[in-house]
């Protein structure tokens, strides 16, 4: 009986040392995180710290690997190969793909919209992560916003742009439907290049300025060595609302854990990219100064002509595009209801009170 007990004991332990070692050595979870940035814009960095935090938290059950734009798939193509499964995950800007649907130009920035964290509250706390879901589950996806960049630095010009005036006639690289209305309105023409094409663009003239990003983005793109001017603020893009968009097949495949993970890393990549790119502009913006870059601003009163030419896209993209209105009454309707909070905490409060508010229908 004891030589029995014995061997069934010995045999437990080595049934439940077997099993142990099999999922010691079960194959990690490996996914692609394909960007739409460059190695040379520094907006990869968002991508590259969450992937960093996913592997770390997850202690290597999934593993992702980033690759730049144009290393597996053109930028312009992320959206569709993680829709269709070609790649598990995507880093992206939302209003790349507005060509799409025209909400998409709402999820990402808005002319004199929202700010840094205007976003990040509305993400969190206003219904927004249910509209980024539902907008991305038309396409097959899910998604994560993973840090918002503070407001934009303007146009990097080779001429002064001093006032509304001086937009008249330019040729000016800006991304956004709702941009191209306003530079319309202001007599100016609007160019879509890619990113890593301003350079050259500016450095041949054959633009009159251009916009991109953040000082510091935009000084790691090398704009101060083709640009004499800066034209600012930023009301182009008062914030920069960046993501990860995954595909439904390959998310519903991970174990609940794994799921866990990745919010739980985004979450904490919002908190430390965010503050990451506002803080490196200390130095961009005296790195611009040192090398000479002379600054314009416009007046309170011409930012309240360009408001009013941004509500009047907003209302007429509301009328022609169901999803859009959707979007934009659950994005205003909380910036709205923050004014009174915004009004309360001036001066010391975040982002821009309007002169007015848009007549958008449905705004409570």
């Amino acid at each position: 009986m004891k030589k029995r007990s014995l061997g069934v004991i010995l045999g437990i332990f080595l049934a439940v040392f077997f099993i142990g070692s099999v999922t010691a050595m079960a194959a990690p979870i490996k996914w692609k995180l394909v960007s739409t940035w460059t190695p040379a814009i520094n907006l990869i960095e968002g991508d590259k710290h969450f992937a960093k935090l996913v592997n770390e938290m997850s202690n290597g059950e999934l593993q992702i690997t980033v690759h730049t734009a144009g290393e597996l798939v053109p930028a312009m193509q992320v959206f569709d190969s993680v829709s269709a499964g070609t790649f598990e995950m995507g880093g992206d800007w939302p209003n790349y793909w507005a060509g799409k649907n025209s909400a998409f130009d709402l999820l990402g920035s808005y002319p004199m919209g929202p700010g840094q964290y205007d976003y990040v509250n509305w993400y969190y706390h206003g219904g927004g992560k249910d509209i980024y879901n539902w907008l991305y589950g038309k396409y097959n996806m899910l998604y994560f916003i993973h840090c918002v960049t503070p407001m934009e630095s303007g146009i990097r010009s080779v001429v002064p742009i001093k006032t509304l005036a001086d937009y008249k006639g330019k040729k000016l690289r800006m991304s956004g439907k709702a941009q191209g209305h306003i530079l319309r309105k202001l007599g100016a023409s609007q160019v879509m290049l890619a990113g890593g094409e301003i350079y050259q663009a500016l450095q041949l003239k054959a633009l009159d300025g251009a916009e991109f990003c953040s000082a510091s983005i935009d000084w790691g793109m090398g704009f101060a060595e083709v640009t004499k001017f800066n034209a600012g603020p930023g009301w182009h893009q008062p914030a920069s609302a960046l993501g990860v968009m995954i595909n439904k097949k390959a998310w519903e495949k991970l174990p609940a854990n794994l799921k866990a993970v990745v919010a739980r890393a985004a979450d904490a990549n919002v908190a430390y990219m965010s503050s990451w790119y506002e803080n490196t502009n200390i130095k961009a913006l005296a790195d611009f100064e040192k090398a000479g870059t002379t600054v314009y601003k416009l007046s309170d009163k011409e930012l309240e002509t360009l408001e009013g030419y941004s509500w009047e896209y907003l209302l007429d993209e509301a009328k022609r595009n169901p999803d859009f209105n959707k979007v934009a009454l659950s994005l205003f309707q909380y910036l709205k209801d923050f004014r009174k909070t915004r009004q309360s905490e001036s001066p010391f409060s975040h982002g821009r009170d309007w002169s007015k508010v848009p007549a958008l229908p449905g705004l409570k």
